[in-house]
């Protein structure tokens, strides 16, 4: 008996052979055809498109190449130029004034909380307080007042005319000559004799609590037991340049040292160490103070006359690198003391 999966209809095996052979023929014909058209009828030059075979939207594609690389290479007409900048802080009611150089300080006034805080000692509604970014001295700090009314003004006007003013500047002046005080007792709390000699009493203090229990070397009746130490607020000088270099109101609270690179020439000095700087101690000046503008011309001469150690009173005349050696043996023995 067949198996029923054995058996094939001949019929239909003979019908798929004549198909395919049917396909193929038609395949090959086809094939013929277009060899004769393509003998007939040959293909456009190269870069032009037949209408007749181009696929309109492979057209179009060609087309808007051509136009983007049309635009990109056409010659572009030149923009117009910008409008001129208007002067920045030109206002007449503001810390500027216009694009002065001499204006630097004005950025701690105009947004003191902007400021980062390595340039930043203190601010208030009345004062900002900063590093001098040109130290003369170990410690070296500007009080600027913020009233934009006065910030304009020659120091000399601001405080001979108004007292309430001098007054406040006295105030804050001795508050951050306090502070430069303890910043210079940190730094030379191991080589100024005097902070030796107190930290070592203190440590016996220290001693004498584990000893004896119940004592406390941080009270007030122990803290009497120990040496002053160095007085350093008395090594801080305070005052205003009779000529000052930037615009706006600034006080300058400084160390007497010198000790400084940027201290570099003969000006920086005397700025420092002549009738130049007046301390704030001689506010108000008398109406007929030859540093007073108008009244004297004096200040070009306190600049550029001799330079003396400000420690010894040794005069060096324009010897400025011989002043500067001096400065540095005097320095040494200074934290010491």
């Amino acid at each position: 008996m067949d198996d029923p999966a054995r058996k094939v209809n001949p019929w239909s095996s003979k019908r798929g052979r004549n198909k395919m052979s049917a396909g193929d023929e038609e395949e090959t014909d086809g094939a013929s055809s277009r060899a004769e058209r393509s003998l007939r009828d040959p293909p456009p030059p190269l870069g032009e498109a037949s209408s007749s075979r181009t696929p309109k939207s492979k057209a179009v594609a060609a087309e808007g190449k051509k136009n983007a690389f049309t635009e990109l290479m056409a010659k572009k007409p030149k923009p117009n130029p910008p409008a001129p900048a208007k002067a920045q802080r030109s206002s007449p009611n503001s810390y500027f004034l216009g694009s002065d150089f001499r204006s630097a300080l004005a950025v701690y006034l105009s947004d003191p909380a902007s400021v980062p805080s390595k340039s930043m000692l203190f601010y208030n509604d009345d004062f900002v307080v900063v590093p001098d970014a040109f130290p003369k001295s170990i410690v070296h700090a500007l009080i600027l007042p913020r009233d934009i009314s006065i910030t304009h003004l020659h120091p000399f006007e601001a405080l001979n005319s108004n007292p309430e003013l001098l007054e406040s500047i006295r105030k804050i002046s001795l508050q951050i000559r306090d502070l430069l005080a303890r910043e210079l007792r940190r730094i030379y709390l191991k080589t100024s004799a005097l902070e030796r000699a107190r930290q070592k009493a203190f440590e016996e203090l220290e001693e004498r609590a584990i000893s004896e229990p119940g004592f406390d070397p941080d009270s007030e009746e122990s803290q009497a037991l120990l040496p002053p130490g160095r007085d350093w607020a008395s090594c801080i000088r305070i005052g205003v340049h009779a000529r000052p270099s930037m615009s706006n109101l600034h006080i300058h609270v400084i160390s007497q040292d010198m000790h400084s690179e940027r201290m570099k020439h003969k000006k920086h000095y005397n700025s420092f160490n002549s009738g130049f700087f007046v301390d704030l101690d001689e506010f108000p000046l008398d109406g007929d103070d030859q540093r007073i503008p108008g009244v004297g011309h004096v200040t070009n001469g306190m600049l550029k006359g001799d330079m003396t150690c400000w420690k010894c009173g040794r005069n060096f005349g324009n010897r400025f690198q011989l002043l500067k050696e001096h400065l540095e043996v005097e320095y040494e023995a200074w934290k010491r003391i």
